[in-house]
């Protein structure tokens, strides 16, 4: 069953727009290879990278939606790992969108009520002691 993911990548800095294209063409080539469909393809431009990766300072950055099988992943994974004019990629699985109708069960932050163990039992006149507020000692003058 075919799944939604993302692929953002960096393609090489002195590539002109031409090359840049044939970059985006390549990749989109990839996925329609491994049995994907490629959704949309949005190219960022030229940017300046966080850090310098492989001695280079800028590239021009690439976000590509697509649907694909999730056997089909680790062949793409493979292929842009040798890859000369994309040297960094990263591809992420999108959330399932909820179908009408149906409601997501919310995974609880905390267990519920029943599953936590119960406190032991105080007294109650250890417990009237305990919610008084404390008074101040008496001083003999």
């Amino acid at each position: 069953m075919p799944r939604d993911y993302e692929i953002l990548y960096i393609v090489r800095p002195e590539l002109d727009d031409q090359q840049v294209q044939e970059a985006v063409g390549s990749v989109n080539r990839l996925i329609e290879n491994v049995g994907g469909t490629v959704v949309k393809t949005d190219v960022w431009g030229r940017r300046k990278l966080a850090y310098e990766v492989r001695h280079l300072r800028e590239g021009h950055y690439v976000l590509t939606d697509f649907k694909a099988d999730p056997q089909a992943i680790p062949e793409m994974e493979a292929t842009l790992k040798i890859s000369d004019t994309v040297f960094r990629h990263l591809i992420v699985r999108k959330p399932d969108k909820l179908r009408r109708g149906t409601r997501a069960q919310p995974t609880p932050a905390e267990p519920p009520p029943e599953a936590v163990a119960p406190q032991a039992a105080v007294p109650s006149d250890i417990a009237e002691e305990e919610s008084k507020e404390p008074q101040e000692p008496e001083v003999e003058t």
